[in-house]
């Protein structure tokens, strides 16, 4: 489904595809935004003068302007803890609203629209405002549009003692369709690792913005107690509003497997991408320290299958040496399956997990290889 709400498009998306999940619409969605923006920095109207975005803030003449693209998975809860899937956080409410005849024109915001999608995705949710922790803002560091947002926000949140307030724009700039999208998973990752993030170029507030009871940090500070829910806003040229919640996914944590040998299968387009996805994986399981049944069943069920191969055998306590083997190029399968794997067969591993409490965890992904793809203009010389 194609969703064009100018700015706050990515997030209607979502918004469109966590509702045909609750309705039993489909399974699995795929949800996101992209967008390419030539030049980034756009001299007059909305812009900022220097191309930096400060939301909030008392220097704030308008927006920066960014290109990007992301995507996030969604399925309904119990499917996804069923199957193994891991998640990242939970949607616990969203809302959708239009500020209609209430703004001065197509392409001014207005707070009630604003407040009535925050409301709606409170509501839904059966959520406090007091309960949320952070809020992630359309924050386009615009004075009348920040200022808007902002008395919509305390309209709502009115009575809350306190609330952090960011924007992702002063990161990586204004979006447009792809705005929503990099709101969320930032939000994702906020109440994932329990920290807020700051934002940049903030020192005070701007004189035309009633902050109320938010505070816009500017360094990491600590989730604070209680349950981590942040909410996430878009808003649109048009008057299309989008507003999801964000909560944290309670730690599912399975059962032992127990200590025995594993095949790890990687593979890559060629040989180059091959060594870089074994050093990848080795540099992941050495931070992060993931049990290894649940890297092999990741490996095996997730990842598509390419001709240059790799079969790594290990336990928890040999995966180092055996990545570090397999990165060198050192030592040969033993396992019939590896053997197999390593041929070019078509492996069927779902035996090898049948009835085992395992599960899929977070690795790295392909390798990126850079490629130029850029169209010059006629008559300039290509830089390759």
């Amino acid at each position: 489904m194609a969703v064009q709400s100018a700015c706050s498009s990515a997030l209607v998306a979502v918004c469109e595809a966590a509702q045909s999940l609750a309705d039993y619409r489909c399974d699995t969605a795929l949800a996101g935004g992209v967008a390419v923006t030539w030049p980034r920095h756009r001299a007059g109207g909305m812009s900022s003068p220097d191309g930096r975005c400060r939301a909030f803030d008392e220097s704030a003449a308008g927006t920066g302007y960014g290109s990007g693209v992301g995507v996030v998975v969604l399925r309904r809860l119990a499917d996804a803890r069923a199957d193994g899937d891991h998640v990242y956080a939970v949607l616990p409410g969203w809302g959708v609203a239009n500020d209609g005849a209430a703004r001065a024109g197509f392409a001014a915001p207005g707070p009630d629209g604003q407040a009535e999608a925050i409301a709606e995705a409170l509501a839904s949710a059966g959520v406090d405002p007091a309960e949320v922790g952070y809020v992630e803002a359309h924050g386009s560091g615009t004075p009348l549009g920040d200022a808007i947002e902002a008395a919509a926000l305390t309209e709502v949140f009115a009575g809350v003692e306190r609330c952090a307030l960011g924007s992702v724009k002063t990161n990586i700039g204004h979006l447009d369709a792809a705005a929503g999208i990099a709101g969320l998973i930032k939000a994702v990752l906020a109440v994932r690792h329990g920290l807020i993030p700051p934002s940049l170029h903030f020192t005070a507030p701007h004189p035309d913005v009633d902050l109320g009871p938010f505070t816009v940090p500017t360094k990491v500070t600590a989730w604070p107690d209680g349950p981590r829910i942040a909410g996430v806003s878009a808003f649109g040229v048009g008057g299309t509003n989008a507003h999801v919640l964000v909560q944290e996914s309670e730690e599912d944590i399975p059962d032992a497997v127990g200590e025995r040998s594993w095949v790890l299968p990687v593979s890559a387009r060629d040989e180059v991408a091959l060594r870089q996805a074994l050093v990848d994986l080795r540099e992941h399981v050495a931070a992060h320290g993931p049990r290894i049944a649940d890297v092999a069943y990741t490996l095996a069920v997730g990842r598509r299958a390419f001709a240059c191969r790799a079969a790594v055998e290990c336990t928890d306590s040999t995966v180092l040496d055996a990545l570090d083997a397999a990165i060198h190029q050192a030592g040969a399968p033993r396992a019939d399956l590896a053997r197999r794997w390593l041929a070019g067969e078509d492996v069927d591993w779902g035996a090898e997990f049948d009835g085992l409490p395992v599960r899929r965890v977070p690795l790295p992904t392909y390798p990126f290889q850079r490629s130029r793809y850029w169209i010059d203009p006629p008559g300039k010389e290509d830089p390759q």
